[in-house]
This record gives C-alpha cells, sequence and structure tokens, in this order.
C-alpha cells in the first residue's frame, strides 16, 4: 500500500503542477505533503466487483488519499484517487504505469469549510 501511495501522490504533484489554475492559486513550487487520510480496498476479487484473477478478470486495488498541498504561496487541501492494475506490474514494480489516477480534488481553507472543492482536469 505505502508503494502505491507514494506513486498516486507523484502522479497528483505532476498533475497539479501542470495545470495553471492551480499553479495561479497556489503559485510556484507546488508540493504533494503530508497525507492526513486515506481508504484503501484490496481488489483480490474476493466478493467484490473488481473481478477474480484465477479466472481471467482484471483486478485493480483503490485509493483515496487526502493530502495537504504545499505551494509557494498558500497551503490546499488534495484528495486524490487512484487505481493499481493488479494484473499490471503490481506492488513489487518501478513502473508507474500501473497506478491511474482517476480524479483529484483541491480545496483551500475557505472552501473546505464550506464543502466546496475544484475538480482538477486530468
Amino acid at each position: 500500500q505505502k508503494k502505491f501511495a507514494r506513486k498516486l501522490l507523484l502522479l497528483s504533484e505532476e498533475t497539479l503542477r501542470s495545470d495553471p489554475t492551480i499553479a495561479m492559486e497556489l503559485g510556484t513550487g507546488i508540493e504533494a505533503g503530508g497525507v492526513f487520510a486515506s481508504s484503501y480496498i484490496d481488489g483480490t476479487g474476493s466478493g467484490d466487483s473488481s473481478g477474480d484473477a484465477s479466472r481471467g478478470e482484471r483486478t485493480a486495488d483503490r485509493l483515496v488519499l487526502q493530502f495537504q498541498i504545499n505551494g509557494g504561496a498558500t497551503w490546499a487541501q488534495g484528495v486524490a484517487y487512484g487505481v493499481m492494475d493488479r494484473n499490471g506490474c503490481g506492488e513489487d514494480s518501478d513502473d508507474d504505469d500501473d497506478v491511474t489516477l482517476l480524479a483529484l480534488e483541491v480545496a483551500n481553507m475557505d472552501a473546505v469549510l464550506n464543502g466546496q472543492s475544484f475538480q482538477v482536469t486530468l
């Protein structure tokens, strides 16, 4: 799970840095900071809808990370949604192709208090 989380945070950071709206709001030097909440679903195929690898079906682990985003001017909160293909390279690989960032939300302090967030274009 830790390698999956690191890969997902790296993908999130790359996406944040390339988004002009985020760069305009947070400034340069955007970094994915510490994770303060996460939710993980093991996609082994045991009773869930992700499939069963033993029957040739695709399986995927799912992860949601809530983390701090540090920018040059301020901070924000990020929520990243990702999957890791269990039929791909797996946890032991250094290849990032098996991890996919599905969605990324960003909110500053005011938005968090009002329950709003900005959906980053992937």
